[in-house]
This record gives structure tokens, C-alpha cells and sequence, in this order.
């Protein structure tokens, strides 16, 4: 009897896993999005959708789990490199999410709280490897120093941020000129 009962389980286990272990390519037919619920042949998704440039390279593998992104993405340049590192948790962005020039050096860096909100450190950099912005969060609100340049590392906004006030050049740029001497606008 502890047999029949046994192998009645994992018999039950290994078909709810074979519907999880699904790999399914991004350009099916079968898929449809629902409220924002990835549905494969009428059913919440549960496994891997992919798309590939070739029959030898991927270009996107991202995990599923009841119709939302749950678990690893990952996408890849043409010539293998890695593009992309993000993970989610019943469809929110967690954790760290990296991304990477086609030739190796950073593109971003953000870190999400289990709210989907920013948290700590945000970084993007140029094809240069110049830094774009470099910004710091709590709970999705800035916090504490923010710092911007452009493309060839002049500063473009510089400030702080404190009790949701900021403080410093903020990098704005004035639509129209203010003469002190007048009150006109031009």
C-alpha cells in the first residue's frame, strides 16, 4: 500500500513539474497576455520563454510562474555576451538588475526592494564608460546624494536630497531668460 501511495504521489509531481519545466519560444502562437498574465494555450505560464537569434544563440530566456515573471532573465548580445541580468518575484523586479555594453564594460546597475520600489544604489554609465548617473534611493524615493554628468563628464546635476527636499543643482535647464532689470520674459 506504501508503494501504490508513493508512487501515486510522485506521479502526480512529476506531471504539475512537466507543466512548470515548459520551454516555449516568444513568437509562439499559443501565448497571450491577459490583464498582464502571460497565458500559454489558455493557461497561466509556468517554465521558460525564450528567443533565440539562431538555432545556436539565445537572445532572452525568462522564467514564468503562474503567469508572471518569477525567477531569472537573461538576455545576450548576438555574439554570446551577456546583455542582461534581472530577477523578478511574482512579477515585480527584485533584487539586482545589471546590464553590460556588448563589449563587457557596465551599462546599469539598479537594485529593487521586494516592493518593486529603488533601493540604494542606482548607476547607468555612457558606451564610454562614463557615468551617466549615479543616484541613491530608499523605498523608490531619493535619498542623500545624487549626481548626473554628460557624455563627456561635465557635471550636470549635483545635489541633495534631504527630507524629500533637494538641495543643489539640480540639472533643470530655464525656458525662458529673467532679465533682473525687468519684468518681462523673453
Amino acid at each position: 500500500m506504501r508503494i501504490l501511495v508513493f508512487i501515486l504521489c510522485a506521479s502526480i509531481w512529476l506531471l504539475s513539474c512537466e507543466r512548470e519545466s515548459l520551454i516555449v519560444d516568444k513568437s509562439s502562437n499559443e501565448l497571450q497576455l491577459n490583464n498582464g498574465v502571460l497565458l500559454y494555450q489558455g493557461l497561466p505560464f509556468n517554465g521558460i520563454l525564450v528567443s533565440s537569434y539562431d538555432s545556436l544563440t539565445f537572445k532572452m530566456k525568462l522564467a514564468y510562474k503562474e503567469g508572471r515573471k518569477d525567477g531569472y532573465e537573461k538576455q545576450w548580445y548576438p555574439n554570446g555576451k551577456i546583455a542582461q541580468s534581472r530577477t523578478y518575484s511574482k512579477g515585480i523586479k527584485v533584487g539586482n538588475h545589471l546590464g553590460w555594453w556588448e563589449d563587457g564594460s557596465e551599462k546599469f546597475y539598479y537594485n529593487f526592494n521586494e516592493k518593486g520600489e529603488f533601493e540604494g544604489s542606482r548607476k547607468e554609465w555612457y558606451q564610454n564608460g562614463q557615468l551617466i548617473r549615479d543616484f541613491n534611493y530608499s523605498k523608490g524615493k531619493e535619498v542623500g546624494s545624487q549626481r548626473m554628468w554628460t557624455e563627456t563628464g561635465k557635471i550636470r546635476a549635483n545635489y541633495e536630497v534631504k527630507n524629500g527636499e533637494r538641495f543643489g543643482l539640480i540639472g533643470l535647464k530655464k525656458c525662458y531668460t529673467v532679465n533682473v532689470n525687468s519684468n518681462e520674459l523673453k
